[in-house]
């Protein structure tokens, strides 16, 4: 058993400031050096796709080649090598899991894929975690018999105790020829997949480097697509942002956010839990009564988790926002009164991406 080695990887973490817009918001790798948006990225990178953006996130030594990865709100990286890997003595293959802290320059096994019983010629090649047990969702690179079941290049497979089927892939009418390379479930909890070859599946062609919804049965229609994505590329694998939820607002029982002043002038704001979990932090953004409240910029990036915040207001009329936030992304700032959800501050300390619903 590997799993107690602890072993270097040295991330180098890209310095770019991040932009707050949710839309299409994931990390991806590349098979081969791929321009995106005019800058070429290397398989041993991680990129952010962000509203049409790419954005370096993050580089490892050379031969480091990613194949999966996925990333927890923590702020570790679950990851598999697209080749073997020495990382100071301790040897990562294909069909092994890793977690790696990128702050402490550490990874762990997770999953030690000789020991679990997956064949040495199997490479694991897309993973993310399940949004509702919590456990690893893998795929194989090639057919698969592992705890008496076989797989093929498109399954999804839960690792828990043991392997287990997660998503069929023939039930869904993907061809048995098809591998899918990369696999998460966005913040409203939609699977999505992406292909290494051109695949049709009901009547629509999807190309390599364009994201695939499932939406039940055997329905799929285009999730995130880049027109200018090289046809000579392959999307190695990809995987959301954490979502960081939001707070209550107060209705229907919920906890309200209520500020208390004291004598001296200082401010106590109070509220509920963010929806996301109990391992939300928070941030407190202030800004200037008056249309468009666009002007609101941090009082603080963290209270350390704490559902309070007490502090020395601004001159003048003011307003505050609370939001939930996670190691790497930040929630939602709530509606305004024509039910819209409020744009994030410039000075956001997170991109977003929020849950949809703490329904």
């Amino acid at each position: 058993m590997r799993r107690p080695i602890v072993f270097a990887l040295m991330l180098v973490a890209a310095a770019i400031a991040a932009p707050p817009a949710r839309s299409a918001q994931y990390y991806l790798g590349v098979d081969v050096p791929t321009t995106l948006g005019g800058v070429t990225y290397t398989p041993n990178q991680i990129v952010r796709a962000a509203g049409g953006a790419y954005l370096l996130e993050a580089t490892f030594p050379v031969e480091v080649e990613l194949a999966a990865m996925a990333r927890t709100p923590e702020g570790p990286w679950l990851l598999s090598p697209a080749s073997p890997v020495d990382a100071g003595g301790a040897i990562i293959e294909t069909r092994d899991l890793v977690l790696y802290d990128p702050v402490n320059d550490q990874a762990s096994f997770v999953l030690d894929g000789s020991a679990a019983g997956i064949p040495d010629y199997a490479a694991i090649d897309a993973v993310f975690y399940d949004r509702v047990t919590g456990q690893i969702v893998l795929s194989f690179d090639v057919p698969v018999l592992v705890d008496q079941v076989e797989y093929g290049p498109a399954d999804l497979v839960l690792f828990g105790a043991g392997f287990s089927p997660f998503w069929s892939a023939a039930a869904a009418g993907v061809p048995a020829w098809a591998n899918v390379v990369g696999a998460g479930q966005d913040s409203a909890g939609r699977l999505v997949l992406t292909f290494d070859v051109p695949v049709t599946l009901g009547g629509t062609t999807f190309l390599p480097g364009q994201l695939v919804q499932w939406n039940a049965g055997t329905s799929f229609t285009p999730y995130a697509t880049d027109p200018a994505w090289p046809p000579s590329s392959v999307l190695a694998d990809f995987g959301f942002i954490p979502a960081a939820g939001a707070v209550p607002d107060g209705s229907a029982g919920s906890v309200p956010l209520t500020i208390v002043q004291s004598a001296g002038g200082d401010l106590t704001l109070s509220w509920g839990a963010s929806c996301a979990g109990t391992d939300s932090d928070y941030a407190v953004y202030e800004g200037k009564i008056g249309a468009p409240f666009d002007t609101h910029v941090p009082v603080t990036c963290s209270t350390g988790g704490a559902t309070t915040w007490t502090f020395t207001p601004a001159a003048g009329n003011r307003y505050y926002y609370v939001v939930p936030r996670n190691a790497v992304s930040e929630g939602s700032y709530g509606h305004d009164s024509d039910g819209l959800s409020r744009a994030p501050s410039a000075a956001a300390c997170r991109p977003q991406e929020a849950l949809p619903s703490c329904g």
